[in-house]
């Protein structure tokens, strides 16, 4: 996404990916749910976080539905919040009102109707919302095609091998050695990015790594469905298989990998259990794990879903998405901030551009008079 941005400004890019293909780790080893903020208004604890998360959650999802709507799955089904806690109601359609969640209530004759399966006994409340099912594969797919339609060029198999200032030797899957000058670097590697800036810079970025579980199942349903309390079963629908995931069961761990915890997928296959009752009997199922990161110089801090931008070594920069539905907020700060340092002089000054030049310069030189 941000080559696809700054490619379209007219910058010239190149785009490293040092596996065969690209977003074969956490881009596409998740529910493909493009958020609305109506889960995180509720999961996060702070309240003013919380809303923060889900405004630029709704600004991803409505730009990310203006540039690929054709990867909208089930665009004519939505999804069904469920909230276990009666006292949390009022809190979280508060928060959902502050931050422009899109909702409304749903009786729970009508939810059944909606979800035959599903055991909606335990919900307080009920809820329809604007969160949508994403084929994540094809809206990575035209991101890429649109980034090489405005020159940018992709490298997959590539290895940074050394780098040296603004300058950087670049080993191809072919085993070529490019020598590559740029005006910046930026690395998007998720939990790649503390390796790298260990073996480049010698830094060690205050990067955590968390894992998490999901169940690959046949489809359950023909709605969304999922709680915003915790410990409890998130679905989302791909043609005919859910994804589950369970609320607030990211583990922190000392290395990424894609390990399969089985206490942890046991935790998960009950929260299903308890949702959709008989789900296991007969089922093929597939349990699949992801390791996620963040950035936090506290190690005991809570999990962070915010963006984070750093710029640990000067023209190097590490960005961190918080959630993919907020790719679209970060890649945009981000553009504005590297249009301003790339910007080549195409384009006539600001005002004030000018007038904070001539503040400057008076600043300088001042008058004879003062």
């Amino acid at each position: 996404m941000v080559s696809h941005k700054l490619s379209r400004l007219g910058l010239r890019l190149l785009l490293l990916e040092k596996q065969p293909t690209l977003a074969s780790g956490p881009s596409t080893r998740n529910e493909g749910w493009l958020h609305r903020g109506s889960y995180h208004a509720g999961s996060i604890r702070d309240r003013e976080n919380a809303v923060q998360v889900a405004r630029r959650c709704i600004y991803g999802h409505e730009q990310i539905r203006a540039f690929a709507p054709e990867a909208v799955e089930d665009a004519d089904r939505t999804p069904l919040v469920l909230v276990r806690d009666a006292d949390r109601v009022q809190e979280l359609v508060s928060r959902w009102d502050e931050a422009g969640v899109w909702y409304r209530p749903r009786t729970r004759a009508a939810a059944a109707a909606s979800f035959p399966a599903a055991d909606l006994s335990r919900a307080a409340a009920i809820f329809e919302v604007a969160d949508v099912s994403l084929n994540t594969r094809m809206l990575y797919r035209k991101l890429y095609t649109s980034a090489q339609q405005g020159g940018t060029e992709v490298l997959t198999g590539a290895r940074l091998e050394r780098i040296n200032g603004l300058e950087a030797s670049v080993v191809t899957a072919s085993g070529e050695t490019l020598h590559v000058e740029a005006g910046l670097f930026v690395y998007s590697a998720g939990f790649g990015a503390r390796d790298l800036f260990r073996d480049h810079f010698q830094l060690t970025l205050p990067i955590r790594y968390w894992k998490s579980h999901l169940v690959v199942v046949p489809r359950l349903g023909a709605h969304g469905l999922f709680y915003v309390d915790a410990h409890e079963a998130a679905m989302m629908h791909h043609g005919g298989y859910s994804i589950v995931g369970m609320n607030e069961d990211a583990l922190l761990c000392p290395e990424p990998d894609y390990h399969v915890i089985e206490e942890k997928a046991g935790n998960l296959h009950r929260a299903l259990e308890r949702l959709v009752p008989g789900w296991k009997r007969g089922a093929t199922f597939t349990d699949v794990a992801c390791t996620k990161v963040d950035f936090a110089p506290d190690a005991t801090a809570a999990r962070s879903l915010n963006i984070a931008i750093h710029e640990p070594v000067p023209g190097h920069i590490c960005i961190l998405p918080g959630k993919m539905t907020e790719t679209p907020f970060l890649t945009d700060v981000l553009t504005a901030r590297l249009y301003e340092r790339l910007e080549d002089g195409l384009i006539a000054q600001r005002p004030c551009d000018v007038l904070h030049a001539n503040l400057t310069l008076h600043r300088r030189e001042p008058s004879h008079a003062a």
